[in-house]
């Protein structure tokens, strides 16, 4: 299973894994029970691959933070995200030294949490490979790029015609 099938519904609990498109919307799993749902066109769904940290430098995919998470604890579940707002704010700055603390709110924090721990307990391990995909797609843009360039542009329109007095 990868990041990017993973998608979060405003207004629905958990994570759900994206199963197929229908004609009302799109049919999702939930990863905690199993159970499928058609979520409709218009509600608000976002893939755990398009969401980021803000930090003090470049915002963090939400990829790397959960690979910076599953270092720290060997894979395991971090704390919980029902844990005091103190430790949930230390763990925070452990996982992520340089997350900016002015717009990282601790309802972001405890969804983080709350999603991390979900992923871990169904078996999932490996986030940061997302990364290397969108890395390797962009190469492949670049190299597509560059062939496209390097052909020579096709000769259109009249040729001017010289007259010789």
């Amino acid at each position: 299973m990868k990041l990017a099938e993973i998608l979060a519904i405003s207004g629905q609990p958990g994570l759900y894994r994206f199963v197929a498109q229908s004609r009302g919307g799109i049919i999702v799993e939930s990863l905690a029970d199993s159970k499928r749902m058609i979520v409709s066109g218009n509600a608000k769904v976002s893939s755990l691959n398009d969401i980021a940290i803000f930090t003090v430098g470049e915002d963090m995919p939400l990829g790397r933070v959960f690979t910076l998470i599953s270092e720290k604890t060997d894979g395991k579940e971090c704390c919980s995200h029902k844990d005091t707002d103190e430790n949930i704010k230390a763990a925070m700055k452990s996982y992520v030294p340089d997350y900016d603390t002015d717009r990282v709110r601790l309802s972001d924090m405890k969804k983080l949490f709350s999603w991390y721990n979900i992923l871990v307990g169904v078996g999932m391990n490996k986030f940061i490979e997302i990364e290397e995909d969108a890395d390797a797609e962009k190469a492949a843009e670049t190299a597509e790029t560059a062939e496209t360039e390097s052909k020579p542009a096709k000769k259109g329109g009249k040729k001017a015609k010289t007259t010789e007095e």
